[in-house]
C-alpha cells in the first residue's frame, strides 16, 4: 500500500472509494481493525505523546483528514489523492452498512447528542442497523466499572463498525487501548461529527469545503479553536525542518 510520511506519521494515500472497499474487506475478515482521519493537529502532537505514537503505528488505516496533510504531503514531495474528512467517511461507511446490512454503534458527545445523530442517520438510511449508542464521558477514572460495562455491552451487541466520537487523541488512544477487547472489525475516531450529525453544529458550506477552508468556518463557529490554531505554525516549522534538514541526513 502507498503511505506517505508526515512527521512520525504513515498516512495511506488511497481515495475514498478504494479506503470502503479496504474496510468492507476488514469487515469481512471479522478482525479487530483500526481507522484514524489524520489532521495536522494530532500529527503534531505524535512527536510528544508516545500513547498516540502507538495508536498511529498499529492503525491499520490512516486517513487523510485536514488540508493541513494534504498541504504537508504535497510540500514533502509526495501529494496524497485526495482528502476525506471523518464525517464523509462515516456517512458513506453507513450508506454501506446499509446496502450490506452491517450493523454499527455510535460512542461519544453528551446522551441527547449522540442519540440526535442516531435519528439523524436513521432517517438519511432508513434500513441503517444502529446496534446502539453511548456518550463518551465514561473515561474518568479511566478502567472504572462503567467503562467496563460500556465495553461489554458493545462486545455483546457484535457491531461491524464502531464510530468513536471524543476528543482528539483521546479517542485514537482509547481505541488502540480497548481494540482488542472491544472485538469490532472495525473501531473508528470521528472527533466533533456527532455535533454536526444532530444538528447542534452547522457545517461549512460546500464551497468553503472544497477550497480547503471548512476549519475557517468551525472558528467562527467555536473560537475556543483559537488555542488549536496556535499550533499550526509549530506543525508547519515541523514540516519544514522534514524537508530541508532531515531530507538531507
Amino acid at each position: 500500500m502507498d503511505r506517505v510520511k508526515v512527521l512520525d506519521a504513515y498516512i495511506d494515500n488511497l481515495g475514498l472509494n478504494e479506503i470502503i472497499i479496504k474496510i468492507r474487506g476488514f469487515i469481512k475478515s471479522g478482525k479487530p481493525h483500526a481507522v484514524i482521519t489524520a489532521n495536522s493537529l494530532m500529527v503534531n502532537c505524535i512527536t510528544s505523546d508516545t500513547s498516540l505514537k502507538k495508536a498511529f503505528k498499529e492503525a491499520d488505516l490512516v486517513v487523510a483528514d485536514s488540508i493541513g496533510i494534504i498541504w504537508a504531503a504535497a510540500y514533502l514531495g509526495n501529494p496524497i489523492c485526495e482528502r476525506i474528512p471523518g464525517i464523509d467517511l462515516m456517512i458513506k461507511l453507513c450508506e454501506t452498512a446499509e446496502k450490506e446490512n452491517f450493523r454499527i454503534y455510535l460512542l461519544g458527545a453528551h446522551d441527547e447528542i449522540v442519540k440526535k445523530a442516531a435519528e439523524s442517520l436513521q432517517a438519511r438510511f432508513s434500513s441503517l442497523d444502529i446496534a446502539g449508542t453511548h456518550n463518551g464521558y465514561f473515561t474518568a477514572p479511566p478502567d472504572s466499572d462503567e467503562e467496563k460495562e460500556v465495553i461489554r455491552s458493545i462486545k455483546e451487541l457484535r457491531p461491524d463498525m464502531l464510530f468513536v466520537g471524543m476528543a482528539i487523541a483521546i479517542q485514537e488512544r482509547w481505541i488502540n487501548e480497548h481494540i482488542y477487547e472491544l472485538g469490532v472489525p472495525v473501531c473508528m475516531g470521528i472527533g466533533g461529527s456527532f455535533d454536526v450529525l444532530s444538528g447542534r453544529l452547522n457545517r461549512a458550506p460546500l464551497w468553503f469545503r472544497r477550497i480547503g477552508l471548512e476549519w475557517i468556518y468551525r472558528f467562527f463557529l467555536q473560537p475556543w479553536r483559537f488555542v488549536r490554531l496556535l499550533k499550526l505554525p509549530v506543525f508547519v516549522f515541523k514540516v519544514f525542518i522534514q524537508k530541508h534538514i532531515r531530507g538531507r541526513s
